[in-house]
């Protein structure tokens, strides 16, 4: 049965007078066409791998920053997102070697996926990684499933929680990798940033991974498994249906296998990932 609007008009009117307005209601948090449908988002990430390889022990330090051109557009039950590589700078360091660096130009095309509602991911296409360092610092797979948050798609007043099961799996560059994570969102309430009024969400999970494959550079086939933890935070931007910014500490412990060496092999590594709307944080 519909509802004629006068009636409803008439009773909203009257809870009105009554309450005196009352507090507004929570946006919903969900995905739409951000308003406008473009954004350059500043990303930094810093890893440390501690490797135990037949007794010996070393570390890997990897460094990358990149600026990602972001463009959206309505897709079915969500939107369309594109990011063009602007910029990467980046820098693997390793005992067995000088450090290697990497730049735009080891990475070929854009990458290119939908997030429904609730921010679950399709991929679309992915660009063109070239050599093994660029790999390790840029995965356009997981990059395409965490950069941007879960969200309920419904409104979510402050102390309001989710928990998202993540799966991702497919092809990446030199073989194929499958993962999941479980991953706990809690509004923490509204902030400020740079004048604008924001919403805090805090982040905390748990996933694993396995990829395999073949290190070009080693003529090696590989294996590895990985089980991690993350805790941070997301600034979301309501009024732009808009992520703003977000903050990422991952630990994690795994093995891995190569045809090259005698035996398989354990780490651990630590990450930290910052991400930024335009460099406004």
């Amino acid at each position: 049965m519909r509802v004629r609007f006068p009636a409803v008009a008439a009773v909203s009117l009257a809870l009105g007078a009554c309450t005196g307005g009352g507090t507004p209601a929570p946006p919903v948090l969900g995905y739409s066409l951000p308003d406008p449908a473009s954004a350059t988002y500043l990303a930094g990430d810093t890893a440390k791998m501690s490797v135990d390889f037949g007794g010996q022990s070393f570390d890997v330090d990897m460094n990358s920053t990149g600026t990602y051109g972001t463009t959206f557009e309505r897709a079915d039950d969500g939107i369309q997102v594109t990011m063009e590589i602007k910029d990467l700078h980046g820098t693997m360091t390793q005992p067995m070697q000088g450090p290697t660096t990497v730049d735009g130009s080891d990475i070929e095309g854009p990458l290119v996926f939908t997030l429904d509602r609730k921010g679950a991911t399709t991929l679309v296409s992915t660009p063109t990684v070239k050599g093994m360092a660029a790999q390790q610092l840029f995965d356009p797979l997981t990059l395409s499933h965490s950069f941007f948050p879960r969200l309920p798609a419904r409104p979510a007043p402050a102390g309001t929680a989710w928990t998202d099961t993540i799966h991702y799996g497919g092809p990446v560059s030199g073989g194929k990798a499958e993962g999941s994570a479980a991953v706990t969102y809690t509004v923490a309430g509204d902030t400020v940033v740079a004048g604008r009024s924001l919403l805090r969400i805090t982040v905390e999970g748990t996933g694993q991974e396995s990829r395999s494959g073949v290190v070009q550079e080693a003529n090696a086939d590989f294996t590895r498994t990985v089980k991690s933890s993350m805790k941070g935070w997301v600034l979301w931007d309501a009024s732009r249906h808009l992520l703003y910014g977000s903050y990422t500490v991952s630990d994690g412990t795994g093995t891995m296998d190569m045809s090259m060496a005698p035996q398989p092999f354990g780490f651990r590594i630590h990450s930290v990932r910052r991400v930024s709307l335009g460099g406004e944080m």
